[in-house]
């Protein structure tokens, strides 16, 4: 019991700050996405165990250097989706960084490996969420478009309602070695309703939308998942049990956002070929 009020607060400040990062003006987000990146790196490097102080000062160079080439899309009001080789870049190096932590670990365990995922595991998600959202004036103010507000909203709805359902009837866990917890049934209710919330959203709350809520729905509902069980597993690997303790009764920044890190290439990916196609 004497967790819970700071469990409560600690969430609401965490919900009230992505609310007014996402909803105003860009150099909030920026800052938002910033402070985010800088927290989750500071938390990788603590997991894995990165102790030389040239690799981790060349990968948060790297990292900035990443996180700072993105905002140009957001502070120039030019569309990121320019069809061009490179815009593709950026989601297949994050699935090859993924590929690693869940398949080819034994990179991990040398300084130059733990380096290198850092900046496209980390720094790629936070740079790629730049370019979703466009900029607009309202009243004369520069603020962005609520397209990550509520790419928030479904990812919280899909582990809410995965939990619940995970709770309630849960019997066959998806990962057991490296998650019991996450179980199919829960999945399955988790899949179903972020679904129809990506309906709702996209026929009766922003029918104009230039994105479709619901593939950003389906979209979310399958990948927030996967990348809750790629944090699981980078901390299975060196027997980590929270990413952090710096959100009292909710672990570490890391763990709060592992399903965003993955959604959000996945959603600039679907972005991208809704350019081509």
């Amino acid at each position: 019991m004497k967790d819970l009020v700071p469990r409560i607060i600690s969430g609401i400040v965490y919900i009230a700050l992505i609310y007014f990062g996402t909803t105003g003006s860009p150099w909030f987000f920026t800052g938002l996405m910033g402070l985010f990146l800088i927290m989750c790196f500071i938390e990788y490097v603590q997991i894995t165990e990165l102790s030389d102080k040239l690799y981790i000062g060349l990968s948060f160079l790297a990292s900035a250097g990443v996180f700072y080439y993105f905002t140009y899309y957001l502070f120039n009001a030019q569309s990121a989706f320019v069809l061009q080789s490179m815009s593709f870049a950026g989601p297949v190096l994050f699935l090859l960084a993924c590929f690693t932590i869940m398949f080819s670990s034994n990179e991990l365990y040398i300084e130059f490996g733990k380096a290198t995922v850092a900046v496209i595991y980390i720094a790629v998600p936070f740079g790629l969420a730049l370019t979703i959202p466009t900029v607009f004036l309202d009243s004369g103010v520069e603020i962005i478009s609520n397209e990550i507000l509520f790419i928030f909203v479904l990812i919280w709805l899909s582990d809410i309602m995965a939990y619940v359902f995970g709770s309630l009837w849960g019997k066959h866990p998806m990962v057991p070695k490296i998650s019991k917890k996450k179980t199919w049934e829960g999945a399955i209710g988790g899949f179903i309703f972020t679904v129809a919330f990506g309906f709702i959203l996209n026929e009766y709350m922003f029918p104009d939308s230039r994105v479709n809520w619901i593939v950003i729905g389906l979209i979310v509902s399958i990948t927030a998942p996967i990348g809750d069980i790629i944090e699981s597993k980078l901390k299975r690997l060196f027997n980590a049990k929270d990413s952090g303790k710096l959100i009292p009764g909710h672990g570490g920044f890391l763990d709060r956002l592992d399903s965003f890190i993955f959604v959000v290439p996945m959603v600039y990916f679907y972005l991208l070929l809704n350019e081509v196609l």
